[in-house]
């Protein structure tokens, strides 16, 4: 079993780390504004639904031994975070050169569940956030003498955590671009729009792949 309920501070602080971590600026929430602001509130639902299963697919890898695998080979984490800034920098710049027309070239349609569970695994931060919570706060949750089945609940327990409290924050996200939806259809605003995300969508991801 899991540490007794007398003890809150490991979840109380799990809580805060997925509901911090979750609600700030990354590659997810730029990708589920962009998803809103072209398409609409339901067209990004796909996409959110691939980022939380997406999520806890990176957590149970790093449970299952990736992220002490990250953590003894720093190379192998370097090269994976250099993987995931090329495609997240290519993408950035994909979004700048648009013609911006709400069905350009460059924003055809919305991303697939299937296109943003892999996402995931091109995201420095989604992958920083996955290590961390297998590696940091997974831990926090189990007892003294922990087994196999502590474990697995401890997983389970962050995976719940991402899906309950950080599911509604990147969601947020598609609903404020949804809200922009009609107004970024007049003049160029939408062309300003695009470049702004491939702008923010570049800085976070140098910023993700170097933290």
């Amino acid at each position: 079993m899991l540490s007794e309920p007398a003890s809150l501070a490991p979840w109380i602080t799990l809580a805060l780390f997925t509901f911090s971590t979750s609600i700030t600026p990354g590659p997810n929430n730029l990708m589920l504004t962009m998803t809103g602001a072209h398409f609409g509130l339901r067209a990004a639902l796909p996409a959110l639904l691939g980022i939380v299963a997406g999520m806890a697919l990176l957590i149970i890898l790093a449970s299952a031994g990736v992220a002490s695998l990250l953590l003894a080979f720093p190379l192998l984490d370097m090269v994976l975070r250099g993987l995931g800034l090329v495609y997240l920098l290519w993408l950035a710049w994909t979004l700048c050169a648009s013609d911006a027309r709400l069905h350009g070239r460059e924003v055809q349609r919305p991303m697939t569940l299937l296109e943003a569970v892999l996402f995931q695994f091109t995201n420095p931060k989604a992958w920083m956030m996955a290590v961390t919570a297998a590696s940091v706060f997974a831990p926090a949750l189990l007892p003294m003498e922990a087994g196999l089945a502590d474990r697995l609940a401890a997983t389970l327990a962050v995976v719940l955590s991402f899906a309950l409290i950080g599911g509604p924050c990147v969601a947020s996200w598609a609903v404020l671009g949804a809200l922009l939806q009609r107004w970024l259809q007049q003049g160029q605003r939408l062309q300003f729009f695009n470049r702004l995300m491939g702008l923010l969508l570049a800085i976070t991801a140098v910023a993700m792949a170097g933290a």
